[in-house]
């Protein structure tokens, strides 16, 4: 199976990558983090290319067998809403969610041709909305309406959709967004809040796990549309239809740094 695995420097991706490459798959790893790349066994090919440049993808796609499709890129800012600008929206939107259409609409016509399939990797935060991960939630709650769109668009023409969602796993993402709001001087309404999350990384899923998960949803004859990764991520969308609004708010707060959750399972 020829496969194309998006974010491949990542962990997530990076693991995908190596997986598929082990069972005798031809794979296709790009991102554009070079040095993350060349970490890389030789059996994998490599590209370095930004996912958001349209042109530099569809050329680098062009006449390339495909028969899935894996799409792994992502990242995030901690902030408020209110404090989050428009550029750092913005570049959280086209990193998680404008990346992967890019990627998906390239490769469309070829996946048709060949009955393949898209396999995209989103989070438990397009379900379950955070705090303080604002533009991060809309991207990746926007990835569910994309999957969903393109599942019930592309499935009548033989072509597999299906969208894995992971709860916290420790690929970095954490650490690094924590670092950015340490490293952050000023005062504001959101200032205790921003303090909690200095060293910030919460229990987690092990990517072994969500790896495992991804291979299975390109791998198997009939993958399911949705793979929710970790009882967090199965069971918080669960409440959120049976509590009342304000108790469920109440309930992700207490997930965030310093609440009670928090306290009793990610220290």
């Amino acid at each position: 199976m020829d496969v194309l695995v998006t974010g491949a420097a990542g962990g997530i991706g990076g693991g995908v990558a190596r997986s598929l490459a082990a069972a005798d798959h031809r794979v296709l790893g790009v991102d554009r983090d070079a040095d993350g790349l060349a970490d890389l066994p030789d059996a994998v090919e490599t590209a370095v290319v930004d996912l958001r440049d349209e042109s530099a993808v569809r050329e680098l796609l062009a006449d390339r067998p495909l028969d899935a499709v894996v799409s792994c890129v992502g990242g995030y800012e901690i902030a408020s809403v209110e404090d989050t600008s428009a550029e750092a929206f913005r570049r959280q939107v086209e990193t998680n969610l404008t990346a992967v259409h890019v990627t998906v609409s390239a490769a469309l016509p070829t996946l048709r041709e060949r009955s393949g399939r898209v396999v995209i990797v989103g989070s438990m935060v397009g379900s379950v909305a955070l705090p303080y991960h604002g533009a991060y939630s809309a991207a990746k709650a926007g990835l569910g309406g994309y999957a969903d769109a393109l599942r019930r668009e592309v499935g009548p023409l033989g072509v597999d959709v299906a969208l894995v969602e992971p709860g916290p796993v420790r690929t970095g993402f954490n650490e690094r967004a924590a670092a950015a709001v340490e490293a952050a001087d000023g005062e504001g309404p959101y200032a205790d809040a921003y303090r909690a999350f200095e060293g910030y990384s919460p229990a987690a899923t092990d990517v072994e796990t969500v790896v495992e998960r991804v291979v299975t949803a390109t791998t198997a004859d009939r993958p399911r549309a949705r793979y929710r990764v970790s009882r967090r991520a199965r069971w918080l969308p669960r409440l959120a239809r049976v509590l009342p609004d304000r108790v469920y708010d109440r309930l992700v707060r207490a997930g965030l740094p310093g609440g009670l959750l928090w306290r009793l399972f990610d220290r």
